[in-house]
């Protein structure tokens, strides 16, 4: 269990999409405001990853090695998204109403959970799904609790771009080391089999 904690905290907490839209809408909204907003997020978390890892399951028990391929592939996507929230100059402030169907929609579309999550399920094969995908719920919960109580803490200042750039940065390392984790643990795991 706090082994997948570990492993989960730096996905779950890097700026994401969630993440990110959530500490915006801090600093306009509050954080009372974005409840509604945040339990779509919430609900869409909890679906995804209880869905992902029934089928993460059942990959290996039909093909035991397509795990380590999944785990290998999910390593290098969180390693491209670190890279690219590393590189990232500008920020998108986008200014939508803080609702249920919002927070359900970006979920959604989010590009980076799925991928995480399979990864994270892949190298996790042998835990309860549930006990996992409960794992990345919280810990989902946490990060988008921590985003907007920032943006509400920093809402009456102004946040240079250098602090942006610089938290963007040490996000974009964590996740390249979680993502080369991924790649490498198969292959660590089988030497130290032989």
């Amino acid at each position: 269990m706090l082994h997948t904690l570990l492993v989960v905290l730096p996905l779950m907490l890097s700026p994401g999409p969630a993440n990110l839209v959530s500490f915006v809408l801090g600093t306009r909204n509050g954080v009372l405001q974005l409840v509604p907003f945040q339990l779509g997020i919430v609900l869409v978390y909890g679906v995804v990853a209880i869905t992902l890892g029934v089928l993460s399951n059942q990959i290996h028990l039909v093909a035991p090695s397509a795990v380590a391929i999944l785990q290998a592939i999910g390593g290098l996507f969180i390693v491209y998204l670190g890279i690219q929230l590393a590189r990232r100059t500008q920020r998108d402030a986008t200014d939508r109403a803080p609702t249920f169907l919002n927070g359900m929609t970006l979920q959604c579309l989010n590009p980076k959970y799925p991928g995480v999550v399979l990864a994270v399920f892949a190298s996790r094969h042998t835990q309860p799904v549930l006990e996992i995908a409960a794992t990345i719920t919280l810990v989902g919960i946490a990060g988008l609790l921590a985003y907007s109580t920032a943006g509400s803490v920093l809402r009456p200042r102004q946040v240079s771009e250098v602090r942006f750039q610089t938290f963007d940065r040490l996000a974009g390392g964590t996740l390249c080391a979680v993502g080369l984790w991924f790649i490498l643990h198969p292959l660590f795991a089988a030497r130290i089999q032989t």
